[in-house]
């Protein structure tokens, strides 16, 4: 285990699991653990009595939504009772590989994968500042863990250089927002498609403003609106002069759409929600009227 345990990465983790395995005179045994960090092929615990190594160990983890199987690898004595480390069989690491996958700590720290290394300094102070479980007003004990866990991977050259090769290319989502009929309507949908165009580009500046240009090809994947749809879209922007084209084609939001989107948002419902979709950190204000880009 300890020769290979490097190779992968540990999700900092803290909830209970209850662990069950036969005693050596053949009689059954259950004990409550902590688990302290995850990866692909196994977790570390923390327990209050020892559990012998080579121990096999069924593990009741609500968070997988099914009991886990184990070995126990090694148990020695830590600071409150033991620590120990346990290898998921092959018949668990495919819903424990599942789980640390669906963890992308880009989006944990709301950065952009082409994101330089100051900036993922600089993001995560203010992030982690934020959601300190000491703060009285924001603290957020499991999402300041998840950005930790994302912060210690992608502050790191060697093991960031591994998660993105394990992450593999980016690939957008669409987001579900756009799928909505008010996107799709002749005129209403006109409308619509240039407010969440001007939500993601704003979204993408205040997340990186040292790349805070989208490509076409991103535009519509994000939006799921084909390319004919948005082109008139695109037009109407830069007449308006509220978006503007980068060196290599793409698009980027200027000073007077920053401007349209944060004066607008207090009485708009549609870029309220948009922003919201879009992971904005924009505070919103109380709907009133609406106010569309026309």
């Amino acid at each position: 285990m300890k020769p290979t345990k490097r190779q992968y990465l540990r999700e900092p983790v803290d909830f209970v699991v209850t662990a069950y395995w036969e005693g050596a005179g053949g009689q059954a045994c259950s004990s409550r653990l902590h688990a302290r960090d995850v990866s692909q092929v196994g977790m570390r615990l923390d327990g209050g009595s020892p559990i012998d190594s080579g121990t096999s160990v069924y593990m009741d983890v609500p968070r997988y939504g099914s009991p886990v199987e184990a070995v126990v690898r090694y148990c020695v004595p830590g600071p409150t009772g033991y620590r120990m480390g346990v290898q998921f069989s092959s018949a668990t690491k495919e819903p424990a590989q599942a789980f640390a996958e669906n963890l992308d700590y880009y989006e944990v720290l709301q950065l952009s994968p082409k994101a330089d290394m100051e900036t993922v300094h600089r993001v995560y102070r203010i992030m982690a500042a934020r959601f300190h479980p000491d703060n009285p007003d924001s603290g957020n004990q499991e999402k300041f863990l998840q950005m930790s866990a994302a912060y210690h991977v992608l502050s790191d050259p060697e093991l960031r250089a591994q998660y993105d090769a394990m992450r593999g290319p980016e690939r957008q989502r669409p987001l579900p927002l756009f799928r909505a009929q008010a996107f799709v309507d002749e005129k209403e949908g006109e409308v619509n498609r240039r407010l969440g165009m001007l939500c993601l580009l704003y979204a993408q500046r205040r997340r990186n403003p040292d790349h805070p240009a989208i490509s076409l090809l991103e535009l519509e994947e994000l939006m799921s609106i084909p390319r004919e749809y948005l082109e008139f879209t695109l037009w109407y922007l830069k007449q308006k002069h509220y978006i503007e084209t980068t060196q290599g084609s793409d698009f980027s939001l200027t000073a007077t759409g920053v401007d349209f989107v944060e004066e607008h948002t207090p009485a708009n419902s549609m870029l309220q929600r948009l922003l919201q979709s879009v992971g904005s950190s924009y505070r919103q204000e109380p709907e009133a009227s609406a106010a569309f880009v026309q």
